[in-house]
């Protein structure tokens, strides 16, 4: 057996390397010294070295195998060398530096990976786990994990409240039962003992309480319905899910603002027509606030208000007493209802009311046995346990103070929210350690660049260390040959010459082969100098646009960017929608009137009483002062009420922006946020009180002073009227004829004093809005009016300050004054900061052009560069393409997500034609107004009626103008939300949509307005100056009046009795002459007139044979209607159907989309296919991996051989035996 020591192998080694040096010749070893200075490493010729030293082994078979595992293993690593110059060394020094240089390299690979591996396996990681399209149930699960980072943005931004809001309510008991029948209100109007000197006011006024009950339950039931209809369509807006317990907080809200927004536009508008009708001294005909009598000294009638106990009703129209009913036929019993009451309105004593008795059957069975008539009608009382919030002695103004709503069933799904807001994917954040895969991947991905870096720099320091340690000494005896000293320019040159990349393993002599592959060295530095210059000289020169990113910037840090970077700086907000209540302050201060003495109770009672019981002219400020004074203080108390009422909406309205206004502009915006409020709700007021202003003329409704109509005693003790005039104005062609206001001398109605800026005229609201309150801004003028009062003790007010107003003069009309809302000062401010705040910008970023840095260079120069191309800012026409092409992948973000509709919408429309023609004008109305000619005439009669029915339709043509301009105002400021560009179709569809609902609301909103006006004007069986619905007779010298009848309707069931009018012989029995197509005289003109048509007026002939029955000088020249021109309306629409229609022949609307996509101005769009990579992407893709994999197989590789053949040679030397030598 031969002995293995290190020793031998060693030498076995030496001979096997001296063998090899031999065929080195002097060239060679030049050549290989000259190489000591550059160190070329080749690791297949490492590897191929110990691959060397494996096979020129040869281990005798009884060696144990521990042992010569160590020998070997030892022998390996001392001798292992990764830095082998090219061609090998025999210098000592070299082969050691090269052996320390590979044991570093060995040792601080390790240690790096070493240091890698524990860093990434024991630092926390912020991991953001993506969820494609999650399920209601996947979002509920990882928002009970994660909801402190989880965000699901919704790929539809703004969605209807009827898509997952539904709102049902039940109205008040009373509102579906007998009591507000049609039976109940003939029952109660045909009640016996009218005629009789015993009636009591229930059997006058009791059909009217419960048609005004039945009045309070069809406007409020009609309200919601139309505001529901409003608030379905408001929108929802939120970029991002909303998690379910936050919605139904938020959903909870909308609900109630709606409740409590409809309640409080109800009772306003109700407000509004109560303190009109009471400020205009309007008279009951059931003579609840007023009394007729019979002048001592002519034949004129004149009136009294009426008071019980210490409330008058010239002061209040809130006094009331008890009902009673008067039994019948004995009329010896009295019968008091429980809850119920009477007072100067009907409407104003039945809020005070309660509906105490109709809970109890006996209470109403007394009722009818009281009211003794032989009809027999079952009613039946309500029932208090169906009742869950109102209670049996719940007043009527407590039930409308809940809208009449006895319960409200509301609900927000959210299965339906989700379902609309589609979310296309969640992101949520978790902290973490890094797995097993990545922990390998990124090993793997680092050795790569650590082995580069290292060889390079690891023999560079080593043989700086040791030369500096220990000096080479060079002997002639450490060298085969001694090296000549050329200088250093030579070696430099020679270097140059032979210096070889592509050396062969192992390395060749052949001189052909040394110069090609010098040749190929040569070749490839050339080429690669050349490239690198190109992309150097391209990467240095060329512009870039560069993204700079700044996480939740302070506003402070905004603002310093925005002053830098105005024009490329994008912060995307957190919050898109956002109510102005958090930004936007406004307060008001109204005239120092609404403050003042002078719309105090105390006042106006004080006035009420200043002209005791005298009959006094009805131009003395004395008749009408009471109340001028309670108009004011009831245009301050509604003006207030529509301010505070717009702001809760106003407030409640969504600003909303992806990204972060700038200040400048946001000031803007708010500004005209503002200015727009002060402008709508100006208009509103001022359309609402003109509503009321011109209804109340077109009814010819009566003033209780009696300043637009005077009453004559006839001889056969009947009653006629005539309208009185004010210079050149007649009240029945005009409701604004004024005279100065004056104080009379009480016994002979001299003048005593012309009061400064007031008025007197048909109408008590329409002569103060022409007044100033110049008077009662000097104390001398106030002390002089007091001074004409008969109360002993004058009142202590103050004038007001002409000083502290900023806006308004002291001539300065009331008009005027209402035309600013009343408002002395608006006080808005928006604040920034607050928006800011809510905004909260998640990131800012801006976009800079410059030149490449030198990293970028670098970077570009070492590898390849990947590029994502996207199709930025398409035009209208690319994207139309790409969306035929992409419809269902194509998504395209919107940089401006709300937009005005007035940018992309237009809307004209075109009145029905008689809005436009000679029947409307005021030369018309006044033509109408003198065709009588100065004769008593039959109600029926056309003369006696046209001049107020062409005054109706001129009002409506008016009022729907001015309707109609107000909601375009407010459509126009809508916002249409959209995150992506919306495709043409839908854009149509949504638009038409828009626009239809527009018209609707618009519609329904103006009719509203009107049957509540309608309503409460029967209701409250207000008195027709035309003796249209009662007459007046003088009987046992007391005023009576009894109700007329058209037809089989009578006045007192019904406001909408008509008859058709006609033309009546002046001079006799009133025999019919001529019957006017398709025109109705009625109880009041305005209901007449709704159910009445233009036929006649179609017609020159039927216009011509009108006239020739007026008495005039001389005939008007008017055209007719052409019936040609109407594309919608017929001769024989009644004015109903054309209102149903807002007296819109045509309309004409448009929704630009180009204007649209332009507002919209899509930063991008992007869309996804399905295809194969093309040859570039894979060649490309094949490039830049190759790089990493040679790196990683070039070290593992050889090991992985060396160790296959290590294990397949031990398996092949256990099958041999060697047989030792016997030396004989």
């Amino acid at each position: 057996m031969v002995e293995f020591t290190p020793d031998k192998f060693y030498t076995s080694i030496t001979q096997s390397q001296g063998s090899k040096n031999n065929m080195t010749n002097v060239k060679g070893i030049d050549r290989c010294r000259c190489g000591d200075t550059h160190q070329t490493f080749q690791s297949a010729i490492v590897h191929r070295r110990i691959n060397y030293l494996l096979e020129s082994t040869v281990l005798p078979a009884n060696t144990k195998s521990a042992s010569e595992l160590y020998y070997k293993a030892t022998f390996l690593f001392l001798n292992l060398n990764l830095f082998p110059s090219v061609p090998p060394a025999i210098n000592e020094h070299q082969l050691r530096n090269q052996r320390i240089s590979t044991r570093l390299f060995i040792s601080l690979l390790i240690i790096s990976l070493s240091i890698l591996l524990l860093y990434t396996s024991l630092i926390n990681i912020t991991e953001t786990v993506n969820v494609k399209a999650p399920s209601i149930i996947k979002y509920e699960e990882l928002y009970n994990s994660y909801s402190e980072t989880l965000t699901c943005e919704c790929t539809q931004i703004s969605i209807n409240y009827e898509k997952f809001i539904q709102i049902q309510y039940t109205l008040h008991q009373v509102c579906h039962s007998d009591f507000v029948t049609q039976t109940w209100f003939n029952y109660l109007a045909t009640s016996p003992g009218h005629g009789t000197s015993f009636y009591d006011t229930f059997r006058l006024t009791g059909t009217f309480t419960f048609q005004a009950l039945y009045t309070l339950c069809v406007l409020v039931d009609e309200t919601i319905l139309n505001r529901l209809s409003q608030f379905y369509s408001s929108q929802y807006v939120s970029a991002y899910v909303t998690p379910s317990n936050v919605f139904q907080l938020q959903t909870k809200s909308f609900i109630s603002q709606f409740i409590s927004s409809t309640t409080n536009e109800f009772l306003l508008s109700l407000a509004m027509i109560r303190k009109t009708t009471q400020s205009n001294a309007l008279l009951s005909a059931q003579f609840t606030n007023y009394r007729f009598y019979h002048n001592e000294n002519d034949n004129n009638l004149v009136t009294e208000s009426s008071w019980d106990g210490d409330c008058m009703c010239s002061s209040s129209a809130t006094c009331i007493s008890q009902y009673a009913v008067i039994n019948y036929p004995s009329f010896t019993k009295v019968f008091p209802l429980p809850g119920l009451y009477t007072g100067c309105y009907i409407i104003e004593s039945l809020l005070q009311s309660s509906l105490q008795c109709f809970y109890d059957q006996a209470c109403i069975d007394n009722l009818l046995l009281y009211l003794g008539s032989s009809t027999i009608i079952n009613v039946t009382a309500l029932d208090i346990s169906l009742s869950t919030l109102f209670l049996e002695n719940s007043t009527i103004t407590d039930i409308l103070d809940q809208l009449m709503v006895e319960e409200w069933n509301s609900s927000s799904i959210y299965e339906d929210y989700y379902s609309e807001c589609q979310p296309s994917g969640c992101s949520y954040t978790v902290t973490s350690k890094n797995s097993v895969i990545y922990i390998v991947t990124t090993l793997i991905g680092l050795v790569g660049g650590l082995i580069t870096v290292m060889k390079l720099m690891v023999p560079i320091l080593v043989n700086f260390v040791r030369k500096c340690i220990h000096k080479e000494v060079k002997t002639e005896a450490e060298t085969l040959v001694q090296e000549p000293n050329h200088s250093i320019l030579y070696k430099l040159k020679h270097y140059l010459l032979t210096f070889n990349i592509f050396p062969s393993v192992p390395p060749t002599t052949d001189e052909h082969q040394l110069r090609n592959q010098r040749i190929s060295t040569r070749l490839f530095i050339i080429l690669l100098i050349i490239s690198l210059y190109i992309l150097l000289l391209n990467t240095s020169l060329i512009n870039i646009t560069e993204t700079v990113n700044i996480k939740a910037p302070s506003i402070i840090k905004y603002e310093q960017l925005y002053n830098s970077y105005s024009q490329a700086l994008t912060c995307e907000c957190t919050q898109i929608s956002i109510n102005y209540k958090k930004f936007i302050q406004i307060q008001y201060t109204l005239h120092q009137v609404c403050h003042s003495d002078f719309v105090t109770q105390e006042w106006i009672n004080y006035l009420a009483t200043s002209s005791g019981i005298s009959v006094l002219p009805y131009e003395d400020f004395r008749v009408t002062s009471t109340f001028t004074f309670q108009a004011i203080s009831a245009f301050c108390t509604l003006v207030n009420q529509t301010i505070s009422n717009q702001l809760v909406q106003f407030y409640s309205s969504q600003y909303v922006r992806a990204s972060v206004t700038p200040t400048n502009i946001f000031q803007l915006q708010t500004k005209a946020f503002i200015s727009q409020f002060i402008s709508s709700t100006t208009d509103n007021f001022l359309l609402s009180l003109s509503m009321i202003r011109d209804t109340t003329q077109s009814n010819a409704l009566l003033s209780g002073e009696l300043n637009n109509f005077e009453f004559y005693v006839g001889s056969d003790y009947t009653v006629t009227s005539d309208s009185r005039s004010y210079g050149n104005c007649t009240c029945s062609s005009s409701s604004i004829c004024i005279t100065q206001s004056v104080i009379y001398e009480l016994l002979n109605d001299t003048a005593l004093f012309s009061v400064p800026g007031l008025y007197t005229g048909c109408y008590i609201i329409e002569s103060l809005l022409q007044s100033s309150l110049q008077c009662f801004y000097n104390q001398t003028c106030i002390n002089k009016l007091q001074s004409y009062s008969i109360e002993s003790l004058l009142m202590n007010v103050t004038a007001l300050d002409i000083s502290l107003s900023t806006l308004f003069l002291e001539n300065s009309t009331i008009i005027d004054i209402l035309d600013q809302l009343m408002v002395e000062e608006w006080n808005s401010s928006s604040i920034y900061e607050n928006y800011y705040s809510e905004c909260q910008p998640s990131y800012c970023s801006y976009t800079v052009t410059s030149k490449n840095s030198v990293i970028y260079i670098v970077t570009t120069l070492i590898g390849l560069v990947g590029e994502t191309v996207n199709i930025k800012a398409p035009s209208i026409i690319k994207y139309e393409q790409l969306y035929n092409s992409y419809s269902q992948a194509l998504t395209c973000e919107c940089t401006q997500i709300s937009i005005n509709y007035e940018k992309f919408i237009q809307i004209q429309y075109t009145l029905h034609q008689v809005c436009h023609s000679d029947f409307v004008t005021q030369e018309w109305i006044n033509y109408l107004a003198t065709s009588p000619g100065g004769y008593s005439l039959y109600v029926y009669d056309f003369r006696s009626s046209g001049t107020y029915l062409f005054q109706t339709i001129s009002a409506f043509c008016t009022l729907i103008n001015q309707t109609i301009l107000s909601q375009l105002a407010q459509f126009y400021s809508s916002q249409y939300v959209s995150a992506y560009v919306t495709p043409s179709n839908v854009f149509q569809l949504q638009t038409k949509a828009f626009i239809s609902q527009f018209i609707s609301s618009t519609t329904n909103q103006f009719l509203l307005s009107l049957a509540m006006i309608r309503n409460t004007t029967q209701s409250n069986s207000l008195f027709s100056g035309g003796l249209t619905n009662y007459n007046l007779k003088e009987s046992n010298g007391a005023m009576v009046r009894s109700p007329l009848s058209y037809g089989n309707c009578t006045c007192t069931s019904s406001g909408t009795c008509i008859n058709q009018t006609a033309i009546y012989e002046l001079f006799s029995n009133y025999n019919l002459l001529f019957s006017v197509p398709g025109l109705y005289a009625g109880c009041y003109i305005i209901e007449a007139s709704l159910q009445s048509n233009l036929q006649c007026f179609y017609n020159q002939t039927c216009i011509n044979k009108l006239q020739s029955y007026f008495v005039v000088y001389s005939l008007m020249n008017v055209k007719a209607l052409d019936i040609s021109l109407s594309t919608l309306f017929l001769e024989n629409s009644t004015i109903i159907d054309i209102l149903d229609q807002l007296m819109v022949e045509e309309w004409n609307s448009s929704s630009i989309y180009e204007n649209y996509y332009s507002e919209c101005q899509p930063s991008y769009c992007s869309y996804t296919v399905t295809s194969k990579n093309s040859v570039i992407y894979i060649v490309t893709t094949l490039i830049g991996l190759v790089g990493g994999l040679i790196t990683v197989l070039k070290f593992a590789v050889p090991f992985l051989v060396q160790f296959i053949m290590f294990c397949f040679k031990k398996c092949k030397s256990r099958r041999v035996t060697i047989m030792p030598m016997i030396q004989t």
